[in-house]
């Protein structure tokens, strides 16, 4: 009798833990902020923790360690996990290299949704993606990819509820409606990037050639590689 009762005690362990590890993944789920980054965690993908990469990337959450399953050739050889700890509920603590970062997780409270939303990326010296998108209130999307993207030309579909207010988060969490009004452009050579962002009681925020330094670069980070949210809703 011992050894089935080991062998169903250990299922049982196995069982606590992986329940645990869901637990702690649907608790992150959302942004989090501080002065200096934004996270997004959404199911098993997130904004990079630790490098400012653009994109999503997939991670895991085991025995408080987060690991990023980072298949960018750029950071390859680098080492992408961290220690996770949630204090609370609305506090979260990163620890890598040494240093601990702490950050609180955004609740919406009197945010404005957009009515209209356009994004694009120019050209650079380079192999940059160079794409445009428009992104209605409705979900609509009107996607051009015009060179060195994954989906070329022009495709249109439906955004699901979820990631419309996901990106009415992630602009009320940068607070785009404080974009300063001296901007700065990116330096030769670099990518060109334009934002126009329309809101239904007639604010109009016009972002053209902008630098979208510090908190605004996690906008580009989200849309710069918009195709991945591309292959993943459209038909």
């Amino acid at each position: 009798m011992k050894k089935p009762f080991y062998i169903f005690f250990f299922l049982t362990l196995l069982s606590c833990n992986k329940r645990e590890e869901e637990n702690i993944s649907q608790k992150l789920n959302g942004f989090w902020f501080n002065d200096d980054k934004i996270l997004l965690f959404r199911d098993s993908v997130m904004m990079h923790p630790i490098y400012d990469a653009p994109g999503l990337f997939e991670y895991t959450v085991k025995n408080e360690m987060l690991i990023v399953d980072n298949k960018d050739e750029y950071f390859e050889y680098d080492y992408d996990t961290c220690y996770v700890k949630l204090k609370k509920e609305n506090e979260l603590t990163l620890k890598f290299d040494d240093l601990d970062y702490q950050f609180q997780k955004y609740e919406s409270k009197q945010k404005i949704n957009f009515q209209k939303l356009y994004f694009e990326v120019e050209p650079c010296h380079g192999t940059c993606p160079i794409f445009e998108v428009y992104i209605f209130s409705d979900g609509t999307v009107k996607y051009n990819g015009k060179a060195y993207t994954e989906i070329e030309g022009e495709k249109s579909f439906k955004l699901n509820h979820r990631i419309i207010e996901e990106i009415n988060d992630l602009l009320d969490v940068v607070k785009i409606v404080d974009y300063p009004e001296d901007k700065f452009s990116n330096p030769p050579g670099s990518p060109r990037f334009n934002m126009i962002v329309e809101y239904p009681n007639g604010l109009k925020i016009s972002i053209i050639d902008g630098l979208f330094e510090g908190k605004y670069e996690n906008i580009v980070r989200y849309f710069y590689f918009f195709e991945r949210q591309l292959i993943e809703n459209s038909p």
